[in-house]
């Protein structure tokens, strides 16, 4: 294993800002990076990123997880010879420090700043600096979270649009892979210009962002190693996983709030539920009776919940998974709907 610094970034009152890189190898003759073997004898295979928000404990602690996992799979020897293997478990360490979401300074969001300007804003040279570390990998593994706080189904999402079309996203064995087509809200993740430049990318959603769900961290631990199995990349061989349904992102049912108030759900990621099932209740935040009840349109499977104590009207409550869900055209692929294009 060899341990780098990406990039680091003066920051005021603070330490200076270090985004770390974990880099895993054997090459032709068996050799192990930092015992012989170089970056250069190995190719850009697999590149892992997580924490590009504050609060994405979840998503980094999973990154470290596979840190030591693939650091124990070096020193035995089940990584296919010729792969570099790239982990960066942290990419915004300054705002997870103090748990802000989203940049200290000016509250923007380096997800939506790539491809990056070396010569920008902080985050723009954030985005620059570990996207030109990035881009020339075979795979790109994104550890995502949602604008809402809530909780998925772990799934796998695949962006088309640009650059590369190639879909291996079963091979996650999740769950679900859900098909999005990119609008203008895309264009500068992480995911998008990853495709752009023809790497084969993948954002994985799991269970928790703030905290630390050990349950669901070592399933995607498991979902990466089997992907990479997959991908001839390590010799992990394993008979677990889910064979995946495959959906666009717009069949999903979304469920708004009809009301403001104190949210009570009623319903859990996974349950299947019922047409006119009750999934959750509004309360009166200062007289304590039901406001509103949010009954399920129609029956499926839970895949998304809000979790939080309040919501205001029209904010997504639930998704659920229709019995008919299933990718059509690429019309019914577009989901995001704070896309004006959507």
């Amino acid at each position: 294993m060899i341990e780098k610094t990406v990039a680091t970034f003066d920051m005021p009152y603070r330490e200076d800002l270090a985004i770390r890189a974990f880099s895993f190898g054997i090459d032709s003759e068996g050799r192990t990076l930092g015992n012989g073997a170089s970056l250069e004898s190995l190719e850009p295979a697999l590149c892992l990123v997580a924490g590009l928000r504050g609060d994405e404990i979840q998503q980094t602690f999973i990154c470290a997880r596979l840190v030591d996992h693939l650091r124990q799979m070096e020193d035995s020897g089940t990584l296919v010879p010729g792969n570099l293997i790239t982990v960066i478990p942290c990419a915004n360490p300054a705002s997870m420090s103090i748990g802000w979401r989203f940049w200290p300074g000016d509250k923007t969001d380096v997800n939506r700043m790539f491809p990056g300007y070396e010569q920008g804003e902080t985050t723009q040279r954030i985005a620059a600096a570990l996207f030109e570390e990035v881009k020339g990998y075979r795979y790109g593994v994104h550890f995502s979270s949602f604008y809402l706080p809530g909780d998925f189904l772990p799934h796998v999402r695949v962006m088309h649009g640009p650059g590369s079309a190639d879909n291996h996203g079963a091979d996650f064995g999740l769950p679900y892979v859900l098909h999005h087509v990119p609008g203008s809200f895309d264009t500068t993740t992480l995911h998008y210009n990853w495709r752009l430049w023809d790497v084969e990318a993948y954002t994985l959603y799991t269970k928790e962002t703030e905290l630390v769900d050990e349950g669901s961290a070592k399933e995607a631990v498991r979902a990466v190693l089997r992907f990479a199995d997959a991908r001839g990349i390590v010799n992990w061989p394993s008979q677990f996983g889910f064979l995946a349904a495959e959906l666009g992102e717009r069949a999903l049912v979304g469920i708004p709030a009809p009301t403001g108030g104190v949210f009570c759900p009623k319903a859990r990621i996974g349950n299947i539920v019922s047409e006119g099932q009750v999934l959750a209740e509004i309360v009166d935040p200062l007289r304590g009776s039901i406001k509103a009840e949010l009954a399920a349109p129609c029956g499926g499977v839970v895949f998304y919940t809000a979790r939080t104590p309040l919501v205001n009207e029209g904010t997504l409550a639930f998704q659920i998974v229709p019995p008919d869900a299933g990718t059509t055209t690429e019309t019914d692929l577009r989901g995001n709907f704070l896309d004006p294009e959507a």
